[in-house]
């Protein structure tokens, strides 16, 4: 059977030039300086196009780059289909009503085993695609830097040795999918280029040989090979890839040693690195990529210049400025966050906004940010490296709109949608309903197989809905009926399928959710997770169904349908507080809370647009800020604490409460905690490389400037204090609102905003407002509320500028 090959292809091409000119590396206004080499991968300099990712150590001599690619996650077992978990739901449903959810949680397992599964099977893991190494001739150093600037991608590592200066500058294009590098030296260096697997643990020889079928390294007189193909192929998987490189020379002499290729006395080169997978049933077509790859024109600035073109406005579209200190601004990398564990400073704050902003959208692209982005160093990341669905994913494209970047939500979209037909089975196998079930991990395919009796997500049926979430929320911010009707509301009708046919209705006429998750927390008092009732399955679906209702009305939905959606939203059981007045996590007699835990998914209505039914609630809204205040009390002992995603969606709800004293205090810790020298981010203190921080980051820092629901926006809902004044500019509201300009001083607010469409909004204006001018002439602000309704115009710019009172 002929194979579609997948491909890295290098080409080298060195060229005579000048003498490198000028000083070493500047501070980017938007990037930092680190004036070590990594020492370890969480330390690298990183690139992405969304499709191909690189981890630059920036060692001078003995430079190690890993490569990346967005489709590489190998494959450990052949596929299993979800157990048929429907066949003992009744035991399920009885041993939950009765308090057993120990019980329960085992049958599932019991099941699996049953069926030939091995035990708890992982989603296939995320890996690395090889090392790329690069040898420059030594000497004494007297001089090194190494930089990444954001707004361009690039990424540069200078130093001097015996007076020559030497600088080797990388990015990864957008307009042509490759990794570029320039090597230039002001006298002529010998440099050597070699590709080699990336380095396995002694203990993980027995797992590359069970999943790797062959990995090949070869070259000959002016090309570098790199092949891998895996043990498990199926239909329509990813089965390997290939590496071929290009080398051509225009000065110095190009040499073959062993499996590398070496160039002597060269003063630029240009090496290019492209990568395409090839899947079951394709075939291998080096000879035309590699062709394609010749034609790519060998000027680096030329392709820089390409490159930047797309790169900068997409990542320029945002403006934050905080107005912190001058010295802080000019802190490189390892000073900055030694300093931002001990004070908080709104130059480190914005800093790292822009790190965040920089390192998402590098990583979205073809394919949406795993748990690494699109990075990886390990043949057995921490969680397979793959896409968990119940709050990291969530949390990783959370600014995407907001931060008006909403072309990246396409890899979302393309994801679920792709993964459909995985999804129905989900729902049929394990509950024998209609419509379709997200699981909680899922990577190269959509089946719910992650489970076990502690973790028992096949209980957690809440996944379809907040993808929906996602697909509706693109409907608000950019008015696309088309997308609304063919692609979010298919999709979102198919979840409430599922809802029809699973809820139960109990003795006080309510539906009952059972079984049901909190993800990963279980009852004080009950050692399970699984439990009855959980709220936030409840809160996803109360969601999905007012979501349903508002978007049958633009579609004009058939009566019959929209009475059915009614009715099945009435019937959602109520929110409830305990007798300490905190927000229930799980709404079923006898269930006490627990507050000891990282996550807090029974505020799911408030990690977004608020639920109307506690906003509507003065009981419930203290039960909020009751619950967000123990769990406070737990993440105060350890300055933050273990998993970051957790610690923003605190945040997130701090922010819609209007409280900006601990939205504050969150995103304090957030900046101290969390992030490496290079500005990478960590899912626990100071260690565990992770992207959720920099998607759910940007997202925090919004969310405490601009609250915005359609027909409605809220101005500086929790600034923090330390932000005397500042601005922003570009972000996103809600039904094609821009917020062109945003800026505050402890007088004034000033605010400009536009839509393609005409409206009226009702803008409500921070606790301080005293008046109100918009476009010059004077409004009157509700008294109690602080709000006033303006009119835009379509496409007209308007302008407010509030007064405050001091």
């Amino acid at each position: 059977m002929m194979k579609k090959s997948c491909f890295f292809i290098f080409l080298l091409v060195i060229q005579i030039t000048g003498n490198a000119q000028g000083l070493l590396v500047r501070n980017p206004a938007k990037g930092f300086t680190i004036w070590m080499p990594a020492p370890s991968f969480e330390q690298a300099l990183l690139l992405g196009n969304g499709e191909m990712g690189a981890m630059v150590f920036g060692h001078p001599h003995n430079e190690t780059i890993i490569v990346n690619h967005c489709a590489l996650y190998l494959p450990t077992t052949y596929p299993f289909k979800p157990i048929d978990q429907a066949g003992r739901l009744t035991e399920i449903r009885e041993l939950l009503l009765r308090g057993k959810g120990t019980e329960a949680a085992l049958i599932p397992v019991e099941q699996s085993k049953q069926e030939g599964y091995p035990g708890q099977i992982w989603n296939d893991p995320y890996i690395p695609a090889f090392d790329l190494l690069i040898q420059t001739q030594t000497d004494n150093i007297d001089q090194y830097q190494r930089s990444l600037d954001f707004e361009t991608g690039e990424a540069l590592i200078s130093w001097k040795q015996n007076g020559t200066l030497i600088e080797r500058r990388q990015f990864i294009s957008r307009t042509d999918s490759l990794l570029v590098i320039q090597i230039k030296a002001s006298k002529p260096v010998s440099v050597t280029f070699e590709l080699k697997q990336r380095p396995v643990n002694w203990d993980q020889w027995n797992y590359i040989n069970e999943n790797i079928k062959y990995t090949r390294i070869a070259t000959d007189s002016n090309q570098l090979y790199y092949s891998c193909e895996f043990v498990r192929q199926w239909q329509p998987n990813i089965i390997g890839y290939n590496g071929v490189g290009l080398l051509k020379a225009t000065d110095g002499k190009i040499s073959r040693k062993g499996n590398a290729l070496h160039i002597e006395k060269a003063t630029q080169i240009l090496f290019f690195v492209k990568v395409k997978p090839y899947y079951f049933g394709g075939y291998s077509n080096k000879e035309a990529l590699a062709s394609t790859v010749k034609s790519i024109p060998g000027d680096y600035q030329q392709l820089l210049a390409s490159h930047v073109s797309i790169h900068k406005e997409l990542f320029n579209r945002v403006q934050l400025n905080l107005n912190g200190t001058a010295a802080d601004y000019l802190m490189d990398g390892e000073v900055m966050m030694q300093q931002a564990k001990e004070r908080f400073s709104p130059a480190f704050v914005e800093k790292q906004f822009y790190a965040a902003r920089y390192n998402i959208l590098s990583a979205t692209g073809k394919n949406l940010p795993n748990l690494q982005g699109i990075w990886g160093n390990s043949w057995t990341p921490p969680w397979a490296s793959d896409y968990t669905h119940n709050g990291n994913l969530p949390t990783a494209i959370s600014s995407f709109l907001s931060s008006d970047m909403p072309e990246l939500m396409n890899s979302f979209f393309d994801y679920h949608d792709a993964r459909l037909p995985y999804y129905r089975d989900n729902a049929q196998k394990l509950y024998n309903c209609r419509g379709i079930i997200v699981s909680s991990h899922t990577s190269s395919h959509g089946w719910n197989v992650h489970f076990d009796k502690t973790w028992c997500m096949t209980f957690w049926i809440g996944g379809a809905a907040w993808a929906s979430h996602f697909y509706y929320d693109y409907w608000l911010y950019t008015q696309d009926k088309q997308f609304l009707a063919e692609r979010a509301y298919p999709f979102m009708k198919e979840a409430a399928l599922f809802y029809e046919d699973f809820l139960t209705e109990g003795s006080d006429g309510k539906w009952v959710f059972n079984p049901s998750y909190s993800p990963e927390n279980n009852p004080a008092n009950n050692p399970s997770q699984a439990v009855v009732n959980a709220t936030m399955d409840v809160a996803l679906a109360k969601e999905l169904f007012r979501n349903l209702l508002s978007a049958g009305i633009v579609l004009n939905e058939k009566k019959e349908q929209m009475q059915k959606w009614s009715q099945i939203l009435a019937k959602m059981p109520a929110y409830q507080t305990d007798s300490t007045g905190a927000f229930r996590e799980w709404l079923w007699p006898g269930y006490q809370e627990n507050h000891y835990h990282r996550h807090i998914s029974q505020l799911y209505g408030m990690y977004d647009l608020i639920d109307p039914e506690i906003a509507q609630d003065p009981e419930l809204w203290k039960g909020i800020q009751k619950t967000l205040e123990e769990r406070m009390k737990v993440r105060r002992n350890d300055q933050g604490g273990i998993m970051v995603f957790g610690l923003v969606q605190m945040a997130w709800v701090a922010a819609n409460l209007g409280d900006a004293a601990m939205t504050e205090e969150i995103i304090h810790w957030l900046s101290a905690q969390y992030w490496s020298n290079s500005l990478a981010t960590y899912h626990d203190p100071n260690g565990l490389f992770n992207m959720d921080l920099s998607g759910g980051f940007q997202t925090a820092i919004i969310k405490t400037l601009v609250y915005s629901e359609p027909g409605f926006i809220h101005i500086l809902p929790a600034k923090p204090a330390s932000w005397e004044t500042g601005s922003i500019s570009g972000i996103l509201a809600r039904n094609q609102v821009s917020v062109n300009q945003l800026s505050w001083t402890p007088e004034k607010v000033i605010l400009k905003l536009q839509s393609p469409i005409g409206q009226k909004i009702k803008l409500k204006g921070p606790s301080k407002s005293a008046s109100v001018w918009v476009n010059n002439k004077t409004k009157t602000f509700e008294e109690k509320n602080k709000t006033v309704e303006v009119t835009l115009k379509a496409s007209e710019e308007l302008k407010i500028e509030i007064n405050l009172n001091n």
